[in-house]
């Protein structure tokens, strides 16, 4: 009786941690967000210079560089579409994943994908992209 207790026990606790890493890992690609990234720089004058023509952008500093994000999207129909905006404004872009916990922004990032998604108009699109930067800097950078 002892040893079926334990076996009983020892089984729960494998499979209770299997589940629990398949859960995360289910969340984890749920709020996985994408970001268009100009380029990354060691001061912020750097970084101001080199997108100064680039109305629409946010410069955050991380670690001991500034990044210069351009965009941010959940969807990958979206992140074509700014990323072909870019390239026909001759900016180069790399995207870079990350996952973004904070659930206002998400919901409000969430519905400006809707948008996003309905237009086509470059300055539309670049509306849109303002918000959401600006979104992004309310709800989760202060």
């Amino acid at each position: 009786m002892i040893v079926a207790i334990m076996l009983g026990a020892v089984l729960g606790n494998f499979l209770f941690e299997k589940y629990k890493l398949e859960s995360e890992s289910v969340v984890k690609e749920v709020n996985s967000t994408y970001f268009l990234m100009e380029g990354s720089y060691s001061t912020k004058e750097q970084a101001d210079r080199s997108s100064g023509d680039i109305s629409t952008k946010l410069i955050i500093k991380e670690d001991a560089n500034y990044i210069v994000y351009l965009a941010i999207t959940q969807n990958n129909d979206n992140l074509e579409k700014l990323q072909k905006l870019y390239e026909q404004l001759d900016i180069n872009v790399t995207i870079k994943k990350m996952s973004i916990e904070n659930e206002e922004f998400l919901a409000t990032l969430e519905q400006m994908d809707l948008l996003l998604n309905k237009t086509s108009s470059n300055d539309e699109i670049l509306a849109i992209n303002e918000v959401v930067l600006a979104n992004y800097q309310e709800f989760v950078l202060e």
